[in-house]
């Protein structure tokens, strides 16, 4: 499968380029610095420099691909408006090159979906991320009034570790009850390249914990 990857040179995204290939998938990585992702100079790799707030950069790495993750963060930037600035121009530029499947990474405690979190992580979360999960809150709505088949990831504390595809999947609606816990960045990465290759959580919003 020809896959389109924003943020491919942060840590989960590297993860996600780790394991599409492994998978025997091809991926077209949009970034900004070519010479932070580890897989260059791989022949299954097509690298395009640009800006994933570009509605016309982001078409060009979308065209002939079956779907795109975008694995975007902000980094230690906890007043980032990376996501709103981002959504928008996704979905124009998907609509454009005529893609219909996203996987969108947000996190547990994005706008209302801090109802959600355990008590201990919705108050960290207000506390040090309050800007930067309203941003990833509105970023989210915007994805979710789409006509695109989108899935919107939500995982808990992130972890280091190594791929252990043991980690629950948990619907956000439809389901009660508070949420902890870490999960490792590699098992969140085998969630968003399974969501990406499969019709599972189509216009779902997952969380992700172990």
């Amino acid at each position: 499968m020809q896959l389109t990857l924003l943020g491919a040179t942060g840590p989960i995204g590297r993860q996600v380029v780790e394991q599409a290939l492994a998978a025997g998938h091809r991926v077209t990585a949009l970034v900004r610095d070519a010479a932070r992702l580890p897989q260059r100079d791989d022949e299954r790799v097509t690298v395009l420099i640009g800006d994933a707030a570009s509605a016309t950069d982001v078409e060009r790495a979308a065209r002939g691909s079956g779907a795109l993750i975008c694995a975007l963060g902000p980094g230690k930037d906890y007043k980032s408006t990376l996501a709103t600035r981002t959504a928008g121009p996704v979905l124009e530029a998907m609509a454009a090159a005529g893609v219909q499947r996203l996987v969108w990474l947000s996190a547990l405690g994005s706008g209302d979906t801090h109802r959600r979190q355990s008590l201990f992580q919705a108050g960290a979360s207000r506390l040090v991320m309050g800007a930067l999960m309203a941003d990833k809150g509105i970023a989210d709505e915007t994805i979710a009034r789409s006509d695109r088949a989108w899935t919107i990831a939500l995982p808990v504390m992130f972890a280091d570790g190594r791929t252990t595809g043991d980690y629950e999947t948990i619907p956000l609606d439809g389901t009660r009850g508070r949420v902890g816990g870490r999960i490792n960045r590699p098992d969140v990465a085998d969630f968003l390249l399974a969501a990406a290759a499969s019709g599972l959580w189509v216009r779902r919003r997952v969380i992700l914990t172990r």
